[in-house]
Formats: structure tokens, sequence, C-alpha cells
């Protein structure tokens, strides 16, 4: 397998030059940061807000890697939120010799199977929203995510439901995704075991728009909350679709419709609409306040989710390229940034980011937020370690009043659509 060389400046110029390598017009040697997410389908906006991202990450490293000798680029491929597309992508990526790391997809269905890939060429690669359990489950060095799985989300959403609605019955639906279905199975299993009646658990297909005659079998079940597993569209018409059926029931749903798009589906169905969300909002965060004010200058509109997300991911790989190059400690600039980003204390607009053994990220909590008149009102964050409390606003869909305190700031938004 093709790898990067690493020896002495002038060795640097001659090994980067035989292996085909692109250079720039002072004829100093590209390294190439890879970049695969939906650019372009129904997840493109959240795609393109990660990309661009990414690319302000490069921006800003630029004239380090000059001053060592070297052209950083970015290549942005897009997977389409499709798994076939994907893994083409991750070949496409991975078969660039200049690629020293990639910024990794946004749904767990492309992450999947891509991550062989990227393992088989030594490649590291970072996802800064997939969840599915599975991925790290693997065991390859060289994949890892800056997001809590979903056992943590199910789990942590569970308690959250069991402390604010009590012994509830809930009727679970989900997309039939890798992320959606894992996602639901997740909380059903959790919230069972925490007192939650859980009285159906149906599917749907990603794409369709008619759900009344599934929410109609529903609504004769009588449950007090509906828990959707999958992404904002389908959200959107399902809980629309439950007012219109004249359901009233509590509904809640994960991180993959945290987002514009859900309101723009819903309407004001969305109502009192309860989200789940990776890690602590950014508005609350000190260490984001100079990404986000930077990114809305520099794109002229505010950051709404994985923004962040992909930032850290791009500054962790290209950090850890930048010290492999400006030490000269290995031979192989691929397993070089694979170690370093492995095991990086890595302080950015998230805090702190670490990884455990597989590749998990060390900061695992979730916050939960209400809509409200087409925003997501802040109710409270919890971690594995917490109980949720019942301080918090309550969770009926249409009480109005339910969350109209600390409001996070449209820019300080935490990620969107997920999984």
């Amino acid at each position: 397998m093709i790898r990067l060389l690493l020896f002495t400046t002038s060795a640097v110029l001659v090994s980067l030059a035989g292996l085909g390598c692109s250079s720039s017009s002072s004829s100093s040697p590209v390294l190439t940061l890879g970049v695969v997410l939906p650019t372009s389908g129904p997840n493109a906006a959240v795609g393109q807000e990660a990309a661009d991202a990414a690319r302000m990450a490069v921006a800003e490293w630029t004239q380090r890697f000059a001053d060592q000798g070297y052209n950083l680029k970015i290549n942005v491929q897009d997977d389409a939120s499709d798994p076939k597309q994907a893994v083409a992508a991750a070949y496409a990526i991975s078969g660039d010799p200049t690629t020293f790391g990639v910024v990794a997809h946004y749904n767990s269905g492309c992450f999947l199977p891509a991550s062989s890939r990227y393992h088989e060429a030594g490649l590291m690669a970072i996802s800064p929203a997939t969840t599915n359990v599975e991925i790290t489950q693997k065991g390859f060095a060289e994949i890892a995510r800056v997001t809590p799985h979903d056992g943590i989300q199910g789990l942590l959403t569970a308690r959250f439901v069991r402390a604010h609605l009590g012994p509830v019955r809930v009727a679970v639906i989900h997309d039939r995704t890798q992320y959606g279905q894992g996602l639901a199975e997740v909380f059903r299993d959790q919230g069972q075991q925490l007192g939650l009646k859980m009285i159906s658990f149906d599917g749907i297909q990603v794409g369709d728009k008619d759900f009344k005659a599934l929410l109609t079998k529903i609504r004769s079940e009588s449950p007090d909350a509906i828990y959707f597993g999958g992404l904002y569209d389908e959200a959107g018409f399902l809980v629309r679709q439950m007012r219109e059926l004249g359901m009233k029931n509590s509904f809640i749903t994960d991180d993959g419709v945290f987002g514009q798009d859900f309101f723009d589906v819903g309407g004001e169905a969305t109502e009192g609409a309860i989200v789940s969300f990776p890690g602590t909002p950014l508005d609350k965060l000190e260490s984001a306040k100079s990404f986000l004010k930077s990114f809305e200058q520099r794109f002229s509109r505010p950051v709404q989710n994985y923004g962040p997300y992909a930032y850290d991911v791009a500054n962790i790989l290209i950090k850890s390229a930048y010290e492999a190059i400006k030490n000269k400690q290995s031979t192989d600039l691929r397993a070089e940034v694979v170690r370093r980003a492995r095991s990086i204390t890595h302080q950015g607009a998230l805090g702190i980011t670490r990884f455990d053994s597989k590749g998990d990220t060390l900061n695992a909590r979730f916050s939960f937020y209400q809509a409200s008149q087409g925003s997501f009102q802040y109710l409270q964050t919890v971690g594995l370690e917490e109980s949720p409390t019942s301080a918090s606003p309550a969770i009926g869909d249409d009480d109005d009043s339910a969350a109209t305190s600390n409001k996070p700031s449209d820019s300080a938004a935490a990620p969107a659509a997920g999984g």
C-alpha cells in the first residue's frame, strides 16, 4: 500500500514526488485532508455546514504547513447519505497518497461500510456525527468519533422520559435505518428496564410522507407518548399528521431531528416536541465562542448543527499530521496520524475531546430541548453519572409555556441530524 514517507526535508520532497503527489507552484509537496459528507441529497445542508467548518480549519493551518514546506489542501467528496456512494468516496479519498486523514461521514449507514476501507488503507477517519454503536465495535484503530454513541443517547433519553412523564405507555417508531432503528431499540430496551411501558415498535420507510394508517393504529392503543428514531423529514411528517388526527401525545425524538428542517416540514405541529442532542449547548461553552463568531463572519450564516463537531475533527487530524511532519518522528505519516489522533487530548470548540480504547469520545453527555415557536429551547444536560431532574419544564406537546428560558442563540445551537 502506498504510504507517505517522512525523512529529511529534501528526502520528503523526493519521496512525495515519486508517489505522484501534486505540488503548488513553489514545488511544495501537498498534504490533503479528506472530507466525506452529504453535500447533496436530503442532508445536504448539514453536510455543507460540516464541510465548510473543515475548510475553515484548513485555512487556519495553511501557513503553518507552508512554514514546514508543505501545501495543505482539502478534498471534499459527496456521499449523498448513500452507503454505496460513501464506499466509493472512501476508496477515492484513501487512494490519494497525499491524504493523511478523513472527516468521515454524517450517517451511520455510510460510515459502517466505509470504515473497512479506511482500516485497509491505514487512514485515520473520525466522524463528526455518526452514533450507531457498531461503528467502534470492529476494533479498527483508524476509526473514531466525537459524538457519544446511541447506547448512551437511548439510555439518557429513557431516563429523561421516565423522570418527566413517569411510568407512561410509549409507542416507538423508527425509520428502519442502522441509526434510527438501532437507537429506537436501545430506547425501548432501556425504557422497559426503567418502568416505561412499550406498547408497540413499528418501522417506517425513509422517504415516505403518509403515516396516517400507522398513526391511526397507534392512536387506538392509547399511548401517552411517541418516541421516534430517525431524521427530521419523517419526524416532521409524523408529528404533523399526529396533530391532524387529533393526537396530543408527547413526541420525543433524537439528534437526527435537531435542525431547522424539522420546523420546515412539521410547522406548528412541532410545538412541544422533545429532542436530544450530543454534548453541552455551545452557547454555554466558552471554548465555542471564537468558532461560532468566526464561522458566521466567514460564511455569512450562523452555525445550525454539526459545524463545531467537524471543525474539531478537522483540527485533531490536521494537528496530528502537523506534529508528525514537524518532528519527523515517523516514516509513515498515516500511521503516525492514527497514533497521535487516538491518543490526543484536544481542546477545541466542544471543550476537551479524548477517545477511549474503541475510538468513542469520553465526552458522553446529551442535552434535551423542547420545540417552541420554531426554535429549540434548552431544558437540561445529562451525563451517564447524572440523573435527569424534574426541575426542567414539563414536556407536554400542547403546553406553549413549557420551555421559555435558557434559550440557546441560533448561532449556538447544538448539532443537527446525525446518526
